[in-house]
């Protein structure tokens, strides 16, 4: 847990180098789209696989069993498709909208605050799964030293970019972030009571597309 912001500040790093090797063709929306996909290919989808199994629990089950039985099936259902094609949708078109020159460090940002959100998550909800599951160890050992870590290391990456991003900016992006993380931790210990790894996928995807959208709305006004 302590290196999640550090392994999205890598993330965030190649994706702006991307974008940045992209600047002379003068085409952001396809440096949205490459960006959107190089973090898919990056992560193997990892967290899109999550988002896909959360939709289709949620979205399927109607009782707590039922909606863990779901988001356990390897098969993808209708919420599942609609969930992950919207925010790749969402996420590419935001995605270029900050593929300039002027704001390009917000794609080196938001993937370390959206791995923050998913620490967040693992220290506010238990596990869902009263057998354990691939990430019960991950969500039943985090502490709050886990997210104070987390979030200091946001902080100082943060503050490293201040010079070109506004504090009031950053926190309105964060402030977004959080509100998305929190809906979602409520919505899934309603649903569940707590979350699995599934959730804490869709958390970080959730998070980033929020973020996204809502950089992209503070460098228009």
């Amino acid at each position: 847990l302590y290196w999640f912001p550090l392994v999205g500040l890598v993330l965030g790093g190649l994706v702006f180098g991307m974008a940045w090797l992209m600047l002379p063709v003068g085409y952001p929306l396809l440096s949205g789209g490459l960006v959107c996909t190089a973090l898919a290919f990056l992560t193997r989808a990892f967290h899109l696989d999550g988002l896909a199994d959360t939709a289709d629990g949620f979205g399927g089950g109607w009782t707590k069993e039922r909606r863990l039985e779901i988001m356990k099936d390897s098969h993808t259902g209708a919420f599942g498709v609609v969930a992950v094609v919207c925010v790749l949708l969402v996420k590419s078109l935001a995605f270029g909208g900050l593929a300039s020159e002027s704001s390009m460090l917000w794609l080196l940002i938001i993937p370390v605050l959206s791995r923050t959100f998913i620490v967040f998550q693992t220290v506010v909800n238990p596990y869902a799964r009263p057998q354990g599951g691939t990430a019960a160890a991950l969500v039943n050992g985090a502490k709050g030293r886990h997210l104070l870590a987390v979030v200091a290391q946001a902080m100082c990456f943060s503050w490293l970019v201040s010079s070109h991003i506004p504090l009031v900016d950053m926190g309105i992006v964060f402030g977004t972030g959080l509100v998305v993380t929190s809906m979602v931790a409520w919505t899934s210990r309603r649903m569940i009571g707590g979350v699995t790894g599934d959730v804490l996928g869709a958390t970080c995807e959730l998070s980033e597309a929020a973020m996204s959208v809502a950089a992209v709305i503070v460098l228009a006004v």
